[in-house]
């Protein structure tokens, strides 16, 4: 069973964050005991909260790093790396050889990143769609909500004994200290418990979220006890992206978000029209899409639908053809673009913005580069911050502080911006 991760398709990393692929399980698997280390048995050093027990087939196999194999009759598969190795608040299940690399990453060695002094947000009771992020106060375009470390990563391909559907991931949160054990057990779970989906998978399939891991490419499935609080919009407020070289999540808000509104991300793909989106949603999340996309009447709700699909159409082109497909013209970008501003589609505006600057490059018209220039930063600091690497590189090619240019964009939007001035300062700073 895959996967649903909730979804966009930047991040930090610039990683395309897509649905990983499916957890196997082995059945009638013959134990396997050829391991490069004796396993040890389980320390009584290791604190076990009560509600999460290591299975009876996992081993501690290093206690610092604090390392367990999930299944001894399956050691070269799935291992727990709790960390840090006492009190431990985040888990990644991975293969020996990852979590060994993992546990060596430098990041671990620096303070982790400041949490906000004043966090812009409440977690309360959203009415229909349950548990929810609310602003408590405005939010600006662009402004930081949040930033949180994960508390539980896995690669999605590890293999779980078939006997071991519903203990492999009570063994994963068994090295947690009881106060993040009990974030993860507050999370909702959509599915129904069964053979095959145990509580704690339901809640990892219902809210994991995407996590970029440097060593390989594959997209894991990572909880945030607050993060994953985001509830879903087909023309969401806010973007989620996953910073690997800290390991950590962040929220932005895309556009200003008023005291008292939902704060909410994208759970599935946003350039489908509106049956598929909530088909995808009931299956994966066990709830009826009624965002304000999903609620417009059959006229507007079509004329919805096919700018989405163009808008797709465009996209899927990218993946095969590159950020500049063959045949691509800037008009016709720049149609979609403006599109996806009217549906609310910060992030494909973001994506279909680029493509048409690399097509103005392409085709030596400066004028538009500049100006494509100018927007294709006002999508990204809104996705990303205006600490954003692609929003500090353009302040210093202007020659102005990043506050000063995040002012400048701040009073206008996409199309109406002075380009001449930008331009201009752009001239000025290149004569120095």
């Amino acid at each position: 069973m895959a996967f649903g991760m909730k979804r966009g398709f930047l991040s930090k990393a610039q990683g395309n964050r897509k649905s990983a692929s499916a957890e196997r399980d082995i059945a009638n698997e013959a134990p396997n005991t050829s391991t490069a280390v004796q396993l040890k048995s389980l320390d009584s050093a290791v604190k076990l909260d009560a509600a999460f027990q290591f299975s009876n087939v996992c081993r501690l196999y290093s206690e610092n790093p604090c390392i367990f194999v999930a299944d001894d009759r399956l050691p070269g598969d799935a291992h727990y790396l709790f960390l840090p190795p006492k009190n431990a608040h985040i888990v990644f299940v991975d293969s020996l050889e990852s979590v060994q690399t993992i546990s060596k990453w430098a990041l671990w060695d620096e303070p982790p990143p400041s949490p906000l002094p004043d966090p812009p947000f409440l977690i309360q009771d959203c009415g229909a769609m349950g548990v929810g992020m609310c602003a408590r106060r405005p939010i600006a375009r662009g402004e930081l909500i949040m930033l949180e470390r994960p508390v539980y990563v896995s690669n999605p391909n590890v293999r779980i004994h078939i006997d071991q559907k519903a203990a492999f991931y009570t063994g994963a949160l068994a090295g947690l200290s009881p106060t993040t054990q009990a974030a993860i057990a507050a999370l909702r779970n959509a599915h129904p418990v069964s053979d095959d989906v145990s509580h704690l998978r339901g809640i990892l399939l219902t809210n994991a979220l995407a996590a970029k891991v440097p060593h390989t490419a594959t997209p894991y499935p990572a909880l945030f006890p607050y993060l994953c609080r985001a509830n879903h919009a087909c023309t969401p407020n806010a973007h989620y992206t996953f910073d690997a070289t800290t390991c950590t999540g962040y929220l932005h808000a895309l556009r200003a978000v008023a005291a008292g509104e939902e704060i909410t991300i994208g759970y599935t793909d946003l350039a489908a029209p509106r049956a598929q989106r909530r088909a995808e949603l009931r299956t994966r999340y066990a709830f009826e899409c009624t965002c304000a996309a999903c609620g417009l009447p059959e006229a507007r709700g079509a004329a919805s639908d096919a700018r989405r699909a163009a808008i797709g159409a465009y996209l899927t082109r990218m993946k095969t053809g590159g950020k500049v497909p063959p045949g691509a013209h800037r008009a016709a970008v720049e149609v979609l673009v403006r599109a996806a501003e009217e549906e609310g589609l910060v992030e494909c505006a973001s994506i279909l913005a680029l493509s048409a600057l690399r097509i103005a490059q392409r085709d030596g018209d400066t004028t538009s580069e500049l100006r494509l220039l100018v927007d294709a930063m006002d999508y990204v600091r809104a996705l990303e911050g205006n600490e954003s690497a692609g929003f500090l590189a353009l302040a210093e090619r202007l020659g102005l502080t990043p506050p000063e240019l995040a002012a400048i964009y701040d009073s206008g939007t996409p199309g109406s911006f002075d380009y001449a001035f930008f331009g201009q300062l752009m001239a000025n700073h290149k004569r120095r």
